[in-house]
């Protein structure tokens, strides 16, 4: 974890990011790439080995965008990513906005396949565990989007809370609806739709798992280490 520079440590408009050029290349966020695009794979097969329906766009899409597009951006302002270590930090943010405004459009389009199918199938809706995480992770992640209005514009509300706290927040929160998303996709694999055999169950969820503890490792220690590094500063 790298150190921000005295003058920018101690200040209210310090960034999340520290823009230090003596970062190391981690090829942590490559190895959580590669696990994800094989799990994205195993469930398109999954998905259309038995034909194409609505339904099938469902998991395909969710895969597609918590796991590909959302680690893309997570990855996309975590220091020592071996796709963005070489951009200026306002790139790399700006980068970080359009994959997460991708992903939020996947990530609806997948939830309004769902709902149409139920409608179509004449369904329930929101019945199983999978479901309800599902939404409460579609309200969390439009939250977090809205919040980052706030860390994109933490300067101009300081008189609320100073701008490190608010990108500390929004990180954090943003972890958060991640780890809720894979929650749900490791529910979606025990779920009725689910009739692949074990094996795929298994390696799919290892992989998720790995997906989940590969992205978020780093951004929790960057978290950590800014705030501790704050509330010292403050006492």
């Amino acid at each position: 974890m790298e150190e921000m520079p005295p003058s920018d440590k101690n200040s209210d408009t310090s960034r999340l990011i520290a823009p230090n050029p003596t970062s190391k290349t981690s090829y942590i966020n490559l190895v959580g790439n590669v696990c994800a695009l094989l799990c994205v794979c195993i469930v398109i097969y999954c998905c259309f080995a038995s034909g194409v329906t609505l339904f099938s766009f469902h998991p395909s899409l969710m895969t597609l965008g918590w796991m590909v597009f959302m680690t893309s951006a997570i990855n996309a302002i975590t220091p020592g990513d071996l796709a963005t270590e070489w951009m200026p930090i306002r790139l790399r943010s700006a980068r970080h906005w359009v994959i997460q405004l991708l992903v939020g459009i996947i990530i609806l389009i997948g939830f309004l396949v769902i709902i149409s199918n139920k409608i179509i199938m004449d369904k329930p809706h929101f019945a199983t565990l999978h479901s309800k995480f599902g939404l409460a992770s579609l309200i969390f992640m439009i939250t977090t989007m809205l919040g980052g209005l706030g860390a994109l514009y933490s300067l101009k509300l300081k008189q609320y809370l100073a701008p490190i706290y608010m990108k500390l927040l929004h990180a954090s929160v943003g972890l958060s609806t991640f780890c809720l998303g894979i929650i749900t996709i490791l529910l979606g694999l025990y779920s009725q739709w689910w009739q692949f055999g074990d094996t795929l169950r298994y390696t799919s969820m290892v992989l998720v798992l790995a997906v989940m503890l590969l992205t978020i490792l780093r951004p929790l220690l960057k978290i950590y280490f800014r705030l501790k590094e704050r509330l010292e500063y403050n006492n």
